[in-house]
């Protein structure tokens, strides 16, 4: 990086804070972090791996003068990214690499149009004029050129409308409809030191460069920038609060976001970390390193995260629940348990792992959720809503429950029966002296003699579940009346007439 800046706009970079005592906006890993074949004793930076597995990258003039490397020029590069992470067929760029500094680079979706830097010195009276006693200097500034591919070559280099002898204008990074160009510059404008700056694409046409305003942008210096496919913007800063020198930052452009995020280890280190690149269909970019003294390229791959937003609120008013136990269960096993409160709970997960989300509080119905797995993750927001218990209403002779349904054949107590039962569980805990006799009926499918047995079982199934909860043997019965008292007096009966029939009754045997 020291290379990189001492050539082309002599920024001074300011002493960031160390890692510990880096701000609490810095994210979880979220990349895998390796050196590439790419890097050598030279300088190499900003690679970018387009849609056909080619990289475009910038590297150091190999015939460097032992004396003072320095002075060697910046060269565009491309390469081959295989399937195999290797990288293959490292060559000089032909048709667009000239006696001064040239790239980094940008190439649109299609592959067929690259944005490159490259030196004023390129253009006719792309210099100022500087007098010393015993000399005339020529300054130049960096400036954005387009450049378009025919018949597989690189060619026809014209500079942008909007370059300036008076500004650089560098790193470009071009959005994935071709119609927006992200770019770095001291221009007149800016908040201080190097900005990030877009502007406006069409054809051949520009509109008039916009500073993306004081949520990216500081007193210090902001460049590097790069939009990804689904317009996630990174950009590097030196600004404080980093790890130390250049860090790598990223910004929601799809949200009205106002946080910054620093994407933290590995990618940041100690050192300049600069030029992240990321092909967001490939899940695979590249980072520009200073780490290990000179400039080197590192690729990228994507750590799958998910950030599950979780509330648990009240079906009928939308109110926060607080006190409610949250678990979040995997293959059944319960990973995290929470206790809600008002403001919604955030948790880390796994995003390719699907997950149970139960929710429970006493006076309302058990809540669930699920997570499906996911290969994007991202953030998610879930909200799990309790329905309120409601009281059952106790007469004379009975307590009227909503009906325990069963399923067809069966005596086991659904999750259904088992919210109601639960309401006679308090009721009877409310009352210590009531009995209650369970009359249980099936439809009039089957023998008399088997809907007998079955409502048998579905009688003892509710007497035993109401025990489990802690209601003395003595206090609840239990009788089967078969298909004996239909609900519902049918003879081509529907599924609906025959899961009325399939019910239970709680008679009062005593108050």
């Amino acid at each position: 990086m020291k290379y990189f800046y001492s050539l082309l706009c002599c920024i001074v970079l300011s002493t960031s804070m160390t890692a510990q005592q880096q701000s609490t906006m810095v994210m979880d890993s979220l990349f895998t972090l390796n050196k590439t074949k790419l890097s050598s004793e030279n300088t190499e930076f900003s690679a970018v791996l387009t849609n056909d597995n080619s990289v475009y990258y910038t590297q150091a003039n190999s015939n460097l003068n032992a004396e003072d490397k320095n002075t060697s020029d910046l060269n565009i590069f491309q390469a081959v990214l295989n399937n195999d992470n290797s990288i293959t067929d490292m060559k000089a760029v032909e048709g667009l690499n000239t006696k001064w500094h040239d790239g980094p680079v940008t190439i649109t979706s299609d592959g067929n149009t690259m944005y490159f830097s490259s030196e004023s010195f390129n253009v006719k009276k792309g210099f100022e004029k500087e007098k010393t006693p015993t000399k005339i200097y020529k300054k130049g500034k960096i400036y954005l050129f387009k450049a378009t591919k025919v018949d597989n070559e690189w060619g026809n280099a014209t500079p942008l409308p909007f370059n300036n002898i008076t500004y650089s204008i560098r790193n470009p990074s071009v959005s994935a409809d071709g119609k927006t160009l992200y770019f770095s510059s001291d221009m007149p404008g800016g908040l201080g030191g190097e900005d990030i700056w877009k502007v406006s694409v069409d054809s051949n046409s520009y509109g008039t460069p916009e500073n993306l305003g004081a949520t990216i942008n500081t007193s210090n210096n902001e460049s590097f920038p790069f939009i990804t496919s689904k317009n996630i913007l990174y950009f590097s800063s030196d600004k404080e609060n980093g790890y130390g020198g250049l860090d790598v930052y990223k910004l929601d452009l799809n949200k009205n976001a106002s946080t910054v995020i620093n994407v933290g280890a590995p990618v940041n280190s100690e050192k300049d970390d600069f030029s992240f690149t990321l092909n967001e269909d490939k899940k695979t970019g590249f980072l520009s390193s200073n780490r290990d003294e000179s400039d080197d390229i590192y690729l990228i791959n994507s750590i799958c995260r998910l950030v599950a937003s979780i509330t648990v609120t009240d079906k009928e008013t939308g109110a926060a629940i607080s006190n409610a136990d949250l678990n979040i269960i995997n293959n059944v096993k319960i990973l995290h348990n929470f206790t809600t409160t008002a403001l919604p709970i955030d948790a880390k997960l796994d995003c390719q792992t699907a997950y149970n989300l139960s929710a429970t509080k006493e006076g309302y119905e058990d809540g669930s959720q699920t997570i499906e797995a996911s290969t994007e993750g991202g953030e998610l927001a879930i909200n799990i809503e309790l329905t309120p218990i409601k009281a059952p209403i106790v007469t004379e002779t009975a307590v009227l429950l909503q009906p325990i349904y069963f399923e067809y054949d069966m005596s086991n107590i659904t999750p259904q029966g088992a919210t109601e039962l639960d309401k006679l569980v308090t009721v009877m805990k409310d009352n210590p002296e009531m009995i209650i006799l369970v009359k249980s009926h099936t439809d009039s499918r089957g023998t008399d003699d088997y809907n007998k047995d079955l409502s048998n079982r579905r009688a003892q199934a509710t007497v035993a579940y109401v025990v489990s909860k802690g209601i003395s043997e003595g206090r609840i019965f239990g009788k089967g009346f078969g298909e004996s008292d239909l609900k519902v007096n049918c003879t081509s009966c529907t599924e609906d007439d025959n899961s009325q029939n399939r019910r239970s009754e709680f008679m009062i045997i005593k108050k």
